[in-house]
């Protein structure tokens, strides 16, 4: 594949992954609405409608990857959830089998690896911001009004620096 079709197919891809999230949250909120329209009441098809969402946002995940590989912890981390997704998917399609307590299982643990990556990232970016702030930074921050800090993420990072 040359780069014009690679610029060419990267988009189309794109719009598939947006098209798959969108239908997937509207297949939730059609889950959500009916589940709460219908209480606890059980209805043929349920454990598909329950998968489609699941599903669907796994290959969003995937379709992304693929239009805009990443490399590194970023592409473990889309790998991890289009796994959890698909284990979480999988289960609710056979939930009365064997398999599905396993898969609900992996699917937490893949969700919670997932989230610990992003907060072990975010973490280490942080404390690599604070190393390089000096006390003299810090004192010019405190004399200044940061309630005009347009992002509310930075002020709060910089309120913190300051005090």
């Amino acid at each position: 594949m040359d780069h014009r079709q690679h610029a060419y197919t990267a988009p189309v891809r794109l719009a598939v992954a947006t098209a798959l999230g969108l239908t997937s949250i509207a297949a939730s909120f059609l889950l959500a609405t009916a589940d709460g329209i219908g209480g606890d009441v059980r209805w043929a098809h349920h454990a598909g409608v329950s998968a489609a969402p699941l599903l669907l946002v796994a290959g969003a995940i995937a379709a992304v990857s693929v239009a805009r590989p990443r490399t590194g912890r970023h592409g473990f981390m889309r790998l991890v959830a289009v796994l959890a997704f698909m284990a979480w998917g999988i289960a609710q399609l056979y939930p009365d089998s064997a398999a599905a307590g396993v898969l609900n299982d992996a699917a937490i643990l893949l969700f919670t690896i997932d989230a610990a990556c992003v907060v072990i990232s975010d973490a280490r970016k942080l404390r690599q911001l604070f190393a390089v702030v000096t006390p003299e930074f810090a004192l010019f921050l405190a004399q200044r009004d940061l309630s005009e800090v347009p992002s509310e993420w930075c002020r709060s990072i910089l309120v913190f620096i300051a005090n």
